[in-house]
């Protein structure tokens, strides 16, 4: 993951950086899953994410394409991601996949996750994978139920 303060530069709000800091802090850097990924965090906001993923070869499945699995992980992480960013703790209740393009292994795909719906109990999120040249790989949908607010 990259460094806080790299994903840092583009929020102006200094209680949006204080959450944004302890989700990653909080979440990102001491959960041992989020810290093997080989993802970087390139923009985050309220309800939004940017997240660049590499295909390493050690995720690809034996034709040398990323798994499907691997995927959909790469997506969950990018709308709990994104979901994460309101200020919630989430668990995700249901997601969808629509693989659209295959990537190779030692290349990488650019995510955006976006929260399109936040209810008081479930959170919806999107999301859109493209590779190196803009086409799109992956797009992917989830419901999240709130937990409850992160702690200061």
């Amino acid at each position: 993951m990259a460094d806080e303060e790299n994903f840092l530069k583009r929020v102006h709000s200094e209680e949006l950086k204080e959450r944004f800091r302890n989700i990653y802090i909080g979440v990102y850097q001491l959960t041992p899953y989020f810290k093997s990924l080989p993802c970087t965090i390139e923009d985050i906001d309220e309800g939004f994410a940017r997240v660049r993923f590499d295909i390493t070869e050690n995720l690809c499945n034996y034709r040398g394409i990323a798994s499907g699995g691997i995927l959909a992980a790469f997506c969950d992480t990018l709308m709990g991601m994104a979901s994460r960013s309101l200020g919630y703790q989430v668990t995700t209740l249901e997601i969808n996949m629509n693989y659209i393009r295959r990537v190779a292994g030692g290349k990488y795909i650019t995510g955006i996750g976006q929260v399109v719906h936040h209810g008081g109990k479930t959170i919806v999120a999107e999301c859109e994978c493209f590779d190196s040249e803009g086409h799109i790989v992956v797009k992917g949908r989830s419901s999240f139920y709130i937990l409850g607010k992160f702690e200061k």
